[in-house]
């Protein structure tokens, strides 16, 4: 059965084809060659095939899942710590293919175990195997490097203040140990942790982080912890073992710690090479919002119209109040009164022309105004629809995370009943073995020929072996599919946190966008205000050349008949006056608008700059800081996969796993008072039995029935310990 993380590598993108051919083949087989010339010929057609086999399957595909993992065993000797390089193959043709695939040493490895069948040249070790159709091929060779320290976590513990636990603690219910753990992120890169301790019966266990779950693995239960390791962070865990019941034997074995790390570099890399493009997609949308720049120049137009307008009006109603000062002055000789006339004559002349102008300035005016109050319209509804646009993308991605997490949480009770279908196996493989076992000393006990005893016995002794490699091989599939059930609760808590960082952002930029929009109502409600101001002016102007026709009718009158001016003077001094303080009003007013909307302009167009440039800022930075984590994942998986060799005739992608592994060897409590009334009782026994010079021969056989009890537990212990690291291991 293929793991359900397997599967989903599978599904997985496909990368450029690489294709090496088979140049490397003949390097591998060349010391061979000259040691043995009888393999020239096995050579030459293992070359021709593999040829034809590269030219077959050109277009398929392979999937290898390429794992380093670094194991750590604590125990109260010390620290024993060695390095595992394993391989997957997954053949995804309809046809056999050929891979040499191996691993390059790190200078002064000492291998403790390899794959059967693996050749060394120098400090590589490789294989050269064939893989039939939709076949799984794993390989992996452990070893030790005085050299190597690149670890991805720092892990240490303390059992009751103490680094180097004793393997036999002597104690009794109530004895209490307190256990604190500490693991800090070493690579600069998140890291998912899972750790395990064992469920004994007649311990009490009291946590100061709760524990995920519980999970089955092997025929043990087991407590067990996972998250996310922040870069450059470090978690704590503290369990208490309190001892309430010690059994029959008054021992109990802790069984052992198991603390595992892990990042998968492919997945991690193309989950940033997605992040990184979005923030560059969003980054560009907030380039192409055309804020200020549309009306920038219109406004600006339209300020300096007010102001001029606010100048002339304020010039003309100073030129009036100076004109009826002229006339007062003026009145003390007629001549000199009719020459002013002329010059008042002249003068309103002037200014009618003047506010004729503005008469026809003003509807230009009003009609710039219009402009920029739809322009701000426009804005706005523009500004409105990419708000709904935001909101509309953000449900959307929410709503497929949301959907693709369901799916994942449909895998769990999948995943969990195949888990209790392999334990069942398992057991049921460990009975046939016994049987087989059974047969195996019952045939060997029979006094028959001793060719055909022999015959039998070779025949039962590998069916023997064949059932315990099978057992060992449900076993390893029963972790593969734990592996994959904790993949997939990771995977729902990865997307859950997306779907919440989603979610934040585009609730960010829809604020952003909301109070942009409020700026723009406001401003286009300054505008309008302005609008009314000036058709208001006009209706004034209107009032104003119409009293300065009938003042100009007046003067001709004047004009024409010379005489008794005075009584008409006064009138039309009163006029212009009245019409100089209506002039300046107006002037006034238009000048506090000319402030109050060149001060509104600023604010809004400063709002709008800080508000996007704010935004910018910040995906700026972020899209900084994964760019950074990119070309740190980047430079940690081209460093590994410089470790690996792989020639295939297929194409191939590999998916780099980097594991830590820390293995806690915990104590076994003992009631050493228990074992001493055993000693004593054993003694007394074999003394009254034997009775006179007998005591000494009673004496030193209860010591050696106390030796044996102790050797027999302790041994028992030991073993029990060792199939709970075994346990582990697979796991």
């Amino acid at each position: 059965m293929m793991p359900i993380e397997l599967k989903r590598r599978y599904r997985g993108l496909k990368r450029l084809l690489r294709i090496r051919g088979i140049k490397p083949l003949f390097t591998s087989y060349f010391t061979l060659i000259k040691a043995r010339p009888w393999l020239i010929t096995i050579t030459l057609l293992t070359i021709v095939l593999a040829h034809m086999a590269y030219v077959a399957e050109a277009t398929g595909s392979l999937s290898v899942t390429y794992t380093i993992n670094y194991v750590n065993y604590y125990t109260s000797s010390g620290v024993k710590s060695y390095i595992n390089y394993g391989i997957n193959l997954i053949n995804e043709n309809s046809s056999a293919i050929n891979v040499v695939v191996g691993f390059r040493l790190p200078p002064y490895s000492s291998i403790l175990y390899a794959s059967s069948g693996y050749l060394m040249s120098g400090d590589e070790v490789y294989w050269d195997v064939k893989i039939n159709p939709f076949e799984t091929v794993s390989l992996n060779v452990e070893f030790q490097n005085p050299l190597v320290n690149g670890y991805v976590i720092n892990f240490k513990y303390l059992i009751n203040g103490s680094t180097t636990p004793s393997q036999v603690i002597n104690g009794s219910p109530g004895v209490k140990l307190i256990m604190l753990i500490n693991a800090s992120n070493l690579l600069g890169l998140p890291l998912t942790y899972n750790a395990y301790i064992p469920l004994q019966n007649g311990i009490n266990y009291y946590y100061s982080t709760p524990p995920t779950g519980l999970v089955s693995i092997g025929t043990g239960e087991y407590t067990y912890w996972s998250g996310e390791l922040p870069r450059n962070g470090s978690i704590g865990l503290n369990v208490t073992f309190i001892i309430a019941n010690s059994g029959n034997w008054s021992a109990i074995n802790l069984g052992s710690l198991t603390f595992t790390s892990s990042i998968d570099l492919y997945y991690y890399l193309n989950y940033l090479k997605l992040t990184i493009g979005q923030l560059n997609n969003t980054l560009a949308e907030f380039s192409n919002i055309p804020y200020v720049r549309p009306i920038s120049s219109n406004a600006t137009i339209l300020l300096n119209d007010l102001y001029q307008l606010s100048y002339l009006l304020n010039t003309t109603a100073t030129l009036y109040r100076q004109s009826a000062y002229y006339m007062n002055s003026t009145r003390v000789i007629e001549s000199l009164l009719l020459l002013q006339v002329y010059e008042v004559n002249y003068a309103l002349k002037a200014e009618y022309g003047v506010l004729s102008k503005l008469n026809y300035t003003i509807p230009m005016v009003s009609y710039s105004l219009k402009q920029i109050m739809s322009n701000l319209t426009q804005l706005n509804n523009e500004i409105i629809n990419l708000q709904y646009e935001v909101i509309s993308d953000v449900v959307y991605a929410y709503g497929e995370i949301k959907q693709y997490n369901v799916t994942l949480m449909e895998l769990i009770p999948i995943l969990n009943a195949t888990n209790t279908t392999l334990a069942g196996y398992y057991q049921y493989l460990g009975y046939v073995q016994g049987n087989l076992t059974k047969l195996y000393n019952e045939v060997n006990s029979l006094n028959i020929n001793s060719k055909v005893k022999a015959s039998i016995l070779g025949e039962l002794g590998k069916l023997i072996k064949d059932v315990d490699a099978m057992r060992a091989t449900v076993l390893r599939l029963e972790g593969y599919v734990s592996g994959a059930e904790m993949g997939v609760l990771m995977a729902s808590r990865q997307l859950s946190e997306l779907a919440y960082q989603l979610n934040t952002r585009g609730t960010a930029i829809v604020i952003a966008l909301t109070n942009i929009s409020n700026t723009l109502v406001r401003t286009n409600q300054s505008v309008y205000s302005l609008y009314i101001a000036l058709n208001y002016l006009g209706n004034v102007l209107n009032s104003t050349t119409s009293t300065l026709n009938t003042t100009l009718s007046r003067l001709n009158m004047a004009l024409a008949v010379p005489t008794s001016l005075y009584g008409n003077l006064t009138n039309i001094t009163n006029g212009l006056i009245q019409t100089s303080s209506q002039l300046q009003n107006a002037s006034a007013k238009l000048m506090s608008m000319y402030f109050n909307l060149t001060g509104q302009y600023l604010l809004f167009s400063l709002a709008i700059n800080q508000s996007i440039e704010y935004q910018k800022v910040n995906l700026i930075n972020e899209l900084d800081t994964y760019e950074t984590y990119y070309e740190v994942a980047k430079s940690t998986y081209n460093q590994y996969l410089s470790n690996l060799i792989i020639n295939s005739s297929s194409s191939y992608t590999v998916d780099i796993v980097v594991e830590q592994t820390s293995e806690v060897n915990l104590p076994i409590i003992l009631n050493i008072k228990y074992i001493s009334s055993v000693l004593s009782n054993i003694t007394s026994i074999n003394t009254d039995a034997g009775g006179g010079g007998g005591s000494i021969r009673g004496i030193s056989r209860g010591a050696y029935g106390l030796l044996i009890v102790v050797l027999a537990l302790t041994l028992g212990l030991i073993l029990n310990k060792r199939k709970y690291i075994i346990n582990n291991i697979f796991n």
